[in-house]
């Protein structure tokens, strides 16, 4: 830097010196301009030397972010691997629980084999009595349908006869028709002498009552739901939608039938 402002005063007196001519003014011209030149050569290489230093410095930061990579790589699989040695223990000792209780069902399964085994015997002799048995019954089966086959015979004979006795028994039944026909035409039949209902139309949740007197009946029902009732009586019913109730009055003559709507609004 000093020579550089040397240079920049030599500079600014050199002009005066030229005018004048002074032979020790030029020669320290020359030399500073020497200098001049001396220092910049100084210059360019501070300033190569400054760029190769700066180059080394940006290889080295950039040598330095790649460590700085590698150390976060590091650590990451680090973490990674902590984290797969921690499961690998918790599985290990999932397994070790797992096959502690495969163990104990082995020892349990084993201890019902044994039970099992003690047991096998009885149930063997079981069988071969129960075999004994099935042999028995089948000889007994055989006699059965031995005998079944021969109860066949008695009974298709005896099936001749019932054939025999039903059309006998068809042509009395006949004779026994006319007969009961014409005392049928002579009985009348049911008189239904009323069938009632206080409420004909009810809301739902309301009652309404039935009533009714029959006479020459031998059976009196009503439809539906309600069934047999006398010959005279009263029923209190709660339908829960609109119903068509039907009295019904039977004899050996025929039977008479009324209805009677209730409405359910």
């Amino acid at each position: 830097m000093s020579k550089i402002l040397i240079f920049s005063s030599v500079i600014a007196l050199g002009f005066p010196l030229a005018l004048t001519g002074c032979a020790k003014q030029k020669a320290e011209l020359e030399r500073a301009k020497a200098e001049l030149a001396s220092a910049k050569a100084a210059l360019e290489k501070a300033r190569s030397e400054q760029g190769d230093h700066k180059a080394k410095l940006d290889a080295v930061a950039q040598a330095r972010d790649g460590l700085a990579k590698q150390v976060d790589d590091l650590t990451t699989a680090r973490d990674r691997l902590q984290q797969t040695l921690t499961e690998v223990a918790d599985s290990r000792d999932k397994q070790k629980e797992e096959l502690a209780e495969m163990t104990g069902e082995r020892d349990r399964l084993q201890q019902q084999a044994s039970g099992l085994s003690a047991a096998r015997d009885p149930l063997q002799k079981q069988v071969e009595e129960l075999t004994a048995s099935r042999d028995a019954a089948a000889a007994e089966a055989q006699k059965a349908q031995k005998r079944i086959d021969e109860l066949t015979a008695q009974l298709q004979a005896e099936t001749g006869k019932v054939r025999d006795l039903q059309e006998q028994f068809a042509a009395v039944t006949e004779a026994k028709e006319g007969i009961e026909t014409a005392k049928i035409e002579a009985i009348e039949s049911p008189t239904i002498h009323s069938f009632t209902t206080t409420q004909p139309r009810i809301s739902r949740g309301q009652n309404s009552t039935l009533s009714w007197r029959i006479s020459n009946a031998d059976r009196v029902r009503i439809e539906p739901d309600i069934g047999a009732v006398g010959a005279l009586g009263s029923r209190t019913i709660a339908p829960s939608k609109t119903t068509t109730y039907t009295l019904i009055a039977t004899n050996k003559a025929g039977e008479s039938r009324v209805t009677r709507r209730i409405e359910v609004l």
